[in-house]
C-alpha cells in the first residue's frame, strides 16, 4: 500500500496519485506520522485488513489521511480522515462545497495519548486509533473495535437513503410524464374520432 506525505487537504488530492487502487485515490500520513512512519504503517495495515472499511472504500472513491499532532504537555491526538465521493450529490453541489470548503463528506475518528515523553504519547494514541479502526470483536465479556465501521456504515446508509428518495422522485416524475403522454394520445384519438363522426353525420345528411 502506497503511503505519501503531503498536506492535510482534500483539495490537494490527485485522482491518479495512487495507481494501485481502483477506489482509494490516495493515502497520506501527516503531522507527527512523518517522523514515525513505523506507527503510521500500523494504521495503514489495520485499515487494509478491515473488510467493512475496505468494502466502503471500494464502493466510493476515497482519499485517506492519517494525522497526528502534538497537544499540551506532550499529549498527542491521532486521527484518520476518510474523504469520500458522495454520489448522492449533484456535480454542481460538489463543486460549490469544494470552493467554499463546506463539504461534510468525510468520516473522522480521533484517538489520544497523554503520556510522557512525546514518543510514548504517539505510541499510545496510535494504539488507540488502531483499536478504533479495527473490526469489532468480542474480548472477554465485552466488545472492542468497530468504531470506524460504525461511522462508515452510517455514512453509507445516509447516501443510500438519499439515492432511494431521488429514485422514488424520478419514478414519480416518469409516471407523471407517462400519464401526460397517455392523456395526450387519448385526447388526439377522441378528437379524431369526433371529427370522423362529424364528417359521417354531414355525409349522411346529403
Amino acid at each position: 500500500m502506497l503511503v505519501q506525505n503531503v498536506g492535510l487537504s482534500q483539495n490537494n488530492y490527485s485522482k491518479n496519485s495512487n495507481p494501485n487502487f481502483t477506489s482509494i485515490r490516495s493515502v497520506r500520513c501527516e503531522g507527527l506520522y512523518k517522523k514515525y512512519p513505523e506507527l503510521a504503517n500500523n494504521l495503514v495495515e489495520t485499515l487494509k485488513n478491515n473488510p467493512k472499511a475496505m468494502a466502503f472504500c471500494k464502493k466510493y472513491d476515497v482519499d485517506i489521511v492519517f494525522y497526528a499532532a502534538k497537544q499540551m504537555q506532550d499529549a498527542v491526538q491521532s486521527s484518520v480522515h476518510i474523504f469520500f465521493d458522495n454520489i448522492s450529490k449533484s456535480k454542481f453541489r460538489k463543486f460549490f462545497e469544494k470552493l467554499t470548503g463546506s463539504s461534510s463528506d468525510q468520516v473522522t475518528i480521533h484517538a489520544w495519548g497523554r503520556d510522557y515523553p512525546l514518543a510514548r504519547s504517539i505510541e499510545t494514541s496510535t494504539a488507540n486509533l488502531v483499536e478504533a479502526i479495527s473490526p469489532e470483536r468480542k474480548v472477554g465479556k465485552g466488545y472492542r473495535g468497530g468504531l470506524l465501521d460504525s461511522h462508515l456504515q452510517s455514512a453509507d446508509e445516509n447516501i443510500e437513503k438519499v439515492l432511494q428518495e431521488k429514485l422514488q422522485k424520478d419514478i414519480k416524475a416518469a409516471k407523471k410524464v407517462a400519464r401526460a403522454k397517455a392523456d395526450k394520445s387519448k385526447l388526439e384519438y377522441d378528437t379524431s374520432s369526433l371529427q370522423k363522426s362529424i364528417e359521417d353525420l354531414i355525409d349522411s345528411g346529403k
